[in-house]
């Protein structure tokens, strides 16, 4: 049963966060959480309202767009500001890398200052660059403190990071901290610009896992923040020990933390598995509720669940995630084509809050572009027989990877450490395969290995095809 929230439970869960002095006048965060529970019509109203300032710096400043809207003959004078966006063509990573000097926008309107260049993380191969300004930086800190106030954290306990050592928080001196080092400082980054918090304690990500494992027994955070793929790994490892003293609630970042890995970390870590959904190009797009939506941050962004003719998917169905950022006036993205795939929703979410929301994110548009219509059937079908098997598999079995043959044949690869797995396991994937698509389905082979090479950003690749490049 999901517990539903409302106004008054989310405005006495912000009255737990103290802000500092120099911003006690400050009323984002109250407006946010207002935002949550406003009627349909109203975030529609916000969200024109935003989207009506960028098209407008989109017309007048940013070259690319001025010949798109020429082409297309529209222009945000017209009015209509949703109807012009959905006449937009969807914007690739390929698009914004082909012409960055033409995102840019020749001016910002008065008070909008750049900040710093940001850039995907480059799983598919090559980083997409973007220019923020100090608006969307600034949004970016707003953010992060609702998802910690969805995540129930209390802002004076011990909040812990492990993160690959350049994005941990720098020295003393700037400098950024080495590969393997261990930090700590007095407050909890982001939030803490705002808010009165406890410390945090970071730990670079390259340190092995045993010793990631004994820093959290060392250090007993009561909340940690890492990549999907990092809390996973250290679910294997913690299979059958003693897990972290003090550890509550998890936040997994930067990596799809699929509803196995999600169930792995709960069950070995004993934790509460919180998650948000965002992107470097953008920033933070969504937030998952306990519901299992992911809500869009409306003073945000924009998101969209499209089908392969552009148009919106029926709720339920999957579709490519595209987003429209609302505050960076630098270098705008008008329906910009993330790369992933999700369910889309519509209807009142059982969690309470009215903001748009879409379903789980079910992998990348472009490892399932062009290939076979039935190869995403064929994923789930092997996501979930590795979920519910009944059999226990111990630490050994640390991850997987699904292959696709050109033949139309499937093949399993299980990365397992210390011993094979058991017998059992192997038949009751078969015996799921089967089930689903009979004797004359296609053929599955299931093979251990030591290793499972990662993307080249280093991220974990969950599904691979002989049909493409990635």
């Amino acid at each position: 049963m999901v517990e539903r929230c409302s106004l008054d439970t989310e405005r006495e869960e912000q009255r737990r966060w103290r802000l500092l002095p120099q911003h006690a006048g400050i009323r984002d965060f109250d407006a946010m959480v207002e935002n949550e529970f406003r009627e349909p019509a109203e975030l529609t109203a916000l969200q024109a309202g935003g989207l009506h300032r960028v098209l407008q710096v989109a017309a007048d400043s940013v070259p690319y767009y001025q010949a798109l809207f020429e082409k297309l003959a529209v222009s945000p004078q017209q009015g209509g500001d949703f109807e012009v966006l959905r006449r937009l063509p969807v914007l690739s990573k390929h698009d914004v890398q082909g012409n960055e000097a033409a995102l840019c926008a020749r001016k910002m309107p008065r008070g909008e200052k750049v900040y710093a260049w940001f850039q995907s993380s480059g799983t598919t191969g090559r980083a997409t660059r973007v220019l923020h300004t100090h608006r969307s930086n600034l949004v970016f800190n707003l953010l992060v403190q609702r998802q910690f106030r969805w995540f129930r954290w209390d802002p004076m306990r011990l909040r812990g990071e492990i993160r690959n050592y350049g994005l941990l928080p720098p020295r003393a001196d700037g400098s950024r901290q080495a590969p393997g080092a261990a930090c700590r400082q007095d407050f909890w980054r982001y939030a803490g610009r705002f808010f009165k918090t406890g410390p945090q304690a970071g730990l670079c990500a390259t340190n092995p896992i045993e010793r990631q494992l004994a820093w959290l027994q060392e250090t007993a955070p009561s909340y940690l923040t890492a990549n999907a793929s990092v809390l996973d790994r250290l679910a294997w490892f913690a299979e059958g020990k003693a897990v972290p003293d003090g550890l509550e609630s998890v936040h997994s970042i930067s990596e799809q933390m699929t509803e196995t890995m999600r169930a792995r970390v709960e069950r070995n870590l004993g934790v509460v598995v919180n998650e948000s959904y965002g992107l470097n190009e953008i920033g933070i797009v969504a937030l998952r509720c306990a519901a299992g939506r992911y809500h869009v941050q409306i003073e945000h962004c924009i998101v969209e669940v499209l089908d392969d003719s552009g148009a919106p998917c029926a709720p339920g169905t999957v579709g490519r995630l595209v987003v429209t950022g609302l505050n960076n006036f630098a270098m705008p993205l008008l329906r910009y084509e993330t790369g992933d795939l999700a369910a889309a929703a519509e209807g009142p979410c059982p969690c309470g809050r009215s903001l748009p929301a879409f379903g789980e994110l079910v992998g990348r548009y472009r490892r399932l572009a062009g290939l076979p219509e039935d190869t995403l059937e064929k994923i789930l079908a092997l996501k979930v027989a590795v979920r519910e098997s009944p059999v226990a598999v111990g630490d050994r079995f640390r991850e997987y990877q699904i292959v696709q043959r050109r033949d139309g044949s499937y093949e399993l690869l299980l990365c397992v450490e210390g011993g094979p797995l058991p017998a059992g396991f192997y038949d009751w994937v078969h015996q799921c395969w089967s089930r689903k698509f009979g004797a004359d389905g296609p053929g599955l082979k299931l093979r251990e290995v030591g290793r499972i090479p990662p993307s080249p950003s280093g991220k974990p690749l969950e599904f691979v095809s002989d049909f493409t490049s990635q």
